[in-house]
């Protein structure tokens, strides 16, 4: 069976694949041209003319539409690359001002360089017809991008009668590469025209091929060049002062203003040609992207993307396991490295006192990573970083002292990953492995592991012309420390360990470690205009990397098929469309179904240039291991979900987005979110963008509470208190951006917030194993009343429940409080960013926080919170300066 397989993929692969790359000449020069957009150096007419261009869109394989030329020069330093793209109607070119790496809509020029020619990862430069550079870091035959890349570089543009020129500087410093006499990269340009939505290509990728990086043409003529030593500083100061309205006038940690200010440095060292060790001390992320406001109610972790430019740049190198390229994705796959557990928020308690002072995050003392590509085709990369301990300290007013406690130990963050690529990027394999090691002081601090290690192996292989492949992983983890921490582990909502039915494991508070293994393996077809994958993955129940890495659910194992179909040719309504159907069904280890899902889902370009995505799907009623939040099982009704969004052309000065999705299941709950966007730009120099949403829902079963009654054996002696959740969200995102010229730009965000989830037809957990209940004040004879509860010195509202009623005797009576809340925000963030040399920046931001929260009030005004009382909420201001200065030595 084995060769009948391998057969039938080998006649639809159409044999093996003997094209040769085309090959780009580049010529030595002695005097180096001028970097000024003009093209006019004598030097430039020594090298071959790049001209074969041919376009994916509009008209994919004709030949771009504006004759485009492209040369590449080299010396001892740099790689120069010019470029002449004509047009036979200059005044149409669009060339829109905007800040570094920001998406302009503008015409543009790209090139790419695979300098270690490994066909797997590449070095992208790009430039508009306004000089506006971006730079992006490539990987996994392009699967992967990295915008955070900072390369020091020099673009220049002009535009003359015959349309438009492009001259690059590309220090040899700022590229990775062997240390052979003669060299042989991977080279790519890419010409986008706006007001065509023309892409033209060479070499040509055509729509239904696969990969990015592996078909690039061969850069040859490169002689004699080394490595020039590599070592770059970026010291920098900071000051940063905070103003805000103290709330008590006792508080002693609450001042009208306070002040601050610091140094770090940034050092990047070129080990070798190929090996650069970057470092980072005292770090300072001031000037980064805030986070947008959300609320969880789930019984799991929210992802938070990564914006430090130390942890996003360069971090390629350990990304472990991948799909293949396929149609098939599991979305709870276990990330072994998440960065944003360096410097995260302190996770200990401090004592009792009536005023403290909590760390927002924990100090980073310092930070390395060794990444590059030494030879054979290995790559590496190894990172280290060292947090501080933290202390929270408190203050008593009766007895006038303070405290100091510890909320973090000081910890050491390890990740160390190998890989080799083989087979021209066709074949890869590699390892990883992460270590997290604590050392608290204090007792309260045992509920934290004091090590965590995971590892793993990982595999890629396409065939057929690029047209197959498999791709899997395989990893352990290991976490150790005191019962306390463990017993946590074991009761979180990953795994839910005391779940009393469950029968393949058991909760034990005596363990001091706990370890897991994780598994995925992907079959795919990713060319051709039919696609399909199969795909299966693993979890068990004791595998746990969030010391480091983030994962929700464990306890797991799924698998999923998918057939697709992609149109590229435009037709009389689609310029091209792709349409999917997949299965996706999921197990716990007990053999429970827990999902059942069928999912059809595709995307379309109209003749007009808008785009859409759309997707439908049904789920089967199925077992659910997570209602209870550590009880016994339950069902989880079946549901379908429909969603769909459209862009409108972006060529246009108004161009609109939009977004809609509903959600219904069996029981009656249902959930609506809308996200409606238009973008505005008015001038070469300004754009706008305003994003509102909203979303409303109806949770059929909340959960709100336990409670032991020896009396409820239906349910395992603990009664399952839920309640029927009524959800409201809205918010308005306004960003703004002002470029004065492509190294002055001023980028402003403002984001309003409310939410408010109000919580009624209280009941609990008929029987286990269903998705009934019995509703508090109709069902079985029982009553709930209003009542005030003793929080402290204060009283709050709540319910009191007997859930048999007053004539039997036997259940037992309870309490709780009105889960009711609301919460709204107004987050404005500005940030002015000045390139004054290449790669020294400074930095003005100014940020504005303020929130409230209200217990026990659901109401939902939006004319309350986003007009009369916008601005009620006391306000905490921030504004920060930071200087940097690059030296390359």
């Amino acid at each position: 069976m084995p060769k009948v397989i391998a057969a039938i993929l080998l006649l639809q692969s159409g044999g093996v694949d003997s094209s040769r790359p085309p090959t780009v000449t580049a010529v030595r020069v002695d005097r180096a041209p001028v970097v000024d957009g003009r093209l006019d150096d004598p030097e430039w007419n020594l090298a071959p003319a790049v001209t074969d261009f041919r376009q994916t869109d509009p008209d994919e394989g004709a030949p771009v539409s504006e004759a485009t030329a492209v040369r590449v020069l080299y010396d001892g330093t740099a790689v120069y690359v010019g470029a002449r793209l004509f047009d036979s109607a200059p005044a149409r070119i669009v060339r829109r001002l905007a800040r570094r790496d920001a998406s302009t809509h503008s015409d543009e020029f790209r090139v790419f360089l695979d300098s270690y020619h490994d066909r797997r990862t590449a070095f992208q430069f790009s430039v508009n017809a306004a000089g506006v550079k971006k730079d992006v870091l490539i990987g996994d035959d392009g699967d992967f991008d990295d915008a955070s890349w900072d390369p020091v570089w020099e673009a220049a543009t002009s535009v003359d009668s015959l349309g438009w020129t492009a001259e690059i500087r590309i220090p040899l410093s700022q590229l990775r590469f062997s240390n052979a006499q003669d060299q042989v990269w991977g080279a790519h340009f890419v010409r986008w025209i706006e007001r065509k939505q023309e892409q033209a290509l060479f070499p040509l990728i055509g729509k239904k091929e696969n990969g990015l990086v592996s078909r690039f043409a061969d850069l040859v003529g490169i002689h004699g060049v080394d490595a020039p030593k590599r070592l770059e500083l970026l010291p920098y100061t900071v000051g940063r002062g905070t103003y805000l309205e103290p709330k008590d006038r006792g508080n002693p940690f609450e001042r009208p203003s306070s002040y601050h200010s610091g140094a770090g440095a940034d050092v990047k060292y070129g080990v070798s040609s190929s090996l650069t060790l970057d470092a980072t001390l005292n770090p300072d992320f001031g000037q980064v992207e805030v986070d947008e406001t959300f609320v969880n109610l789930t019984a799991f972790e929210q992802f938070l993307e990564e914006h430090r430019p130390f942890f996003v740049e360069g971090t390629e190198i350990f990304n472990f396991g991948n799909n293949g390229g396929g149609a098939t994705n599991f979305s709870g796959r276990p990330l072994y490295f998440y960065s944003r557990r360096i410097g995260r928020e302190p996770q200990g308690e401090p004592s009792s006192g009536d005023f403290e002072d909590m760390p927002t995050s924990t100090t980073i003392l310092g930070a390395a990573k060794l990444s590059g590509r030494p030879a054979g085709g290995w790559s590496v990369g190894v990172l280290d970083a060292l947090t501080a301990r933290e202390r929270a300290t408190v203050f008593d007013t009766a007895a006038g002292t303070y405290a100091r406690d510890e909320v973090e130990p000081p910890t050491n963050y390890f990740v160390g990953r190998a890989r080799r690529d083989l087979d021209g990027g066709n074949t890869s394999f590699g390892l990883l492995a992460t270590a997290m090691d604590r050392w608290p002081d204090s007792p309260a601090l045992d509920v934290l592991p004091t090590r965590a290690y995971a590892g793993g192996l990982d595999f890629f292989r396409r065939w057929g012309d690029k047209t197959y492949s498999l791709a899997g992983s395989l990893g352990g983890s290991y976490i150790g420390g005191d019962p306390a921490a463990i017993r946590q582990a074991q009761r979180s909502s990953n795994r839910y360990y005391q779940r009393p039915d469950a029968s393949s494991f058991r909760y034990d508070p005596t363990r001091t470690s706990l370890a897991g293994v994780s598994a995925d393996l992907y079959l795919n077809k990713v060319a051709g205009a039919w696609r399909w994958g199969i795909a299966g993955s693993t979890t068990s129940p004791g595998f746990e990397v969030n010391d480091l890495g983030f994962q929700k659910r464990v306890d797991q194992i799924s698998a999923a098929a998918a057939l697709g179909h992609r149109w590229t040719r435009p037709g009389k309504v689609f310029r091209q469309a792709s349409a999917y159907l997949q299965v996706a069904p999921s197990w716990n280890y007990d053999g429970d179904a827990i999902d059942r899902t069928v999912k059809a889902f595709g995307y379309a370009q109209f003749r007009n240039f808008w785009t859409g995505d759309w997707s439908l799907s049904y789920s089967q009623p199925v077992v659910d291991d997570r209602l209870t939040r550590g009880g016994p099982l339950a069902q989880k009704p079946a549901s379908w979900y429909a969603s769909a969004d459209v862009t409108t052309d972006s060529r246009a000065t108004l161009g609109a987005y939009a977004f809609a999705s509903f959600q219904h299941d069996a029981a009656g709950g249902w959930y609506l979110n809308a996200i409606p966007q238009l973008t505005l730009r008015p001038s070469a120099a300004l754009s706008f963008k305003v994003t509102g949403g909203y979303a409303a829902g109806r949770t059929m079963a909340q959960i709100v509470t336990k409670q032991t009654d020896p009396t409820d054996t239906a349910t395992l002696f603990t009664r399952y208190v839920f309640a029927e959740l009524l959800q409201h969200q809205f918010y308005v995102t306004l960003r703004a951006n002002v470029t004065f010229s492509p190294s002055l730009s001023l980028q402003l965000y403002a984001q309003p917030f409310s939410f408010s989830g109000d919580y009624r037809n209280f009941k609990e957990l008929r029987a286990r194993k269903t998705f009934a209940f019995n509703r508090y004040g109709r069902d079985n004879g029982s009553t709930i009343a209003d009542t005030l509860l003793v929080s402290g010195t204060d009283t709050v509202p709540g319910y009191v429940v007997d859930p048999d009623g007053p004539s039997a005797s036997a259940a037992t009576r309870f309490t709780f409080q009105n889960p009711d809340f609301r919460t709204r925000s107004v987050k404005v963030n500005a940030v002015l960013r000045w390139e004054y040399r290449p790669g020294s920046t400074l930095f003005v931001v100014w940020t504005q926080s303020r929130s409230g929260y209200w217990p026990y009030d659901a109401s939902f005004e939006l004319n309350r919170d986003f007009q009369r009382e916008l601005f009620l909420d006391r306000p905490t201001n921030v504004l920060l300066v930071k200087f940097n200065y690059w030296l390359s030595l």
